[in-house]
């Protein structure tokens, strides 16, 4: 195994449990209210989103069972289904992970409006902007032939 790999086995054995705490957390939506995802649901919406994640897998990293380190981009997408997500929570979040997300209070603050007003759109409309805002949020351009 490289020293690479080595240090992010390592790092993520440190904070999966903390991690997997987060994400249960979000899906729950923390106030309990009937909003809250189940596990079969989120992974379905994550596959809507093109990751390959099954009920399995979003127990597994719940429990912090998991050996594989959630990457950034799932993190991202896994999130972003989220009724209880604010953007505190989710800086919190990626920041457990290593990610510094560089947002002052009136970007949270914008992050939070745009979070209520996109889970006013239709399922359809909300995976094409959970797919653009994960892409801006990555910091990576869409193409315009993806457009």
């Amino acid at each position: 195994m490289s020293d690479r790999d080595e240090v992010q086995v390592a790092r993520w054995s440190a904070i999966k449990s903390r991690v997997g705490a987060s994400l249960r957390e979000l899906r729950l939506n923390e106030a309990g209210t009937a909003s809250a995802r189940s596990q079969a649901r989120l992974a379905g919406e994550l596959e809507e989103l093109g990751y390959h994640v099954t009920q399995s897998m979003v127990s597994r990293y719940e429990q912090g069972l998991l050996e594989a380190p959630l990457t950034l981009e799932r993190m991202v997408g896994w999130a972003l289904c989220c009724e209880g997500l604010s953007s505190q929570a989710f800086k919190e979040l990626l920041s457990l992970a290593g990610y510094y997300l560089p947002w002052n209070g009136a970007d949270l603050n914008a992050f939070d409006d745009l979070l209520r007003s996109y889970r006013r759109l239709s399922l359809a409309d909300q995976v094409v902007v959970r797919t653009r805002l994960l892409w801006h949020i990555l910091g990576i351009e869409a193409s315009e032939s993806s457009a």
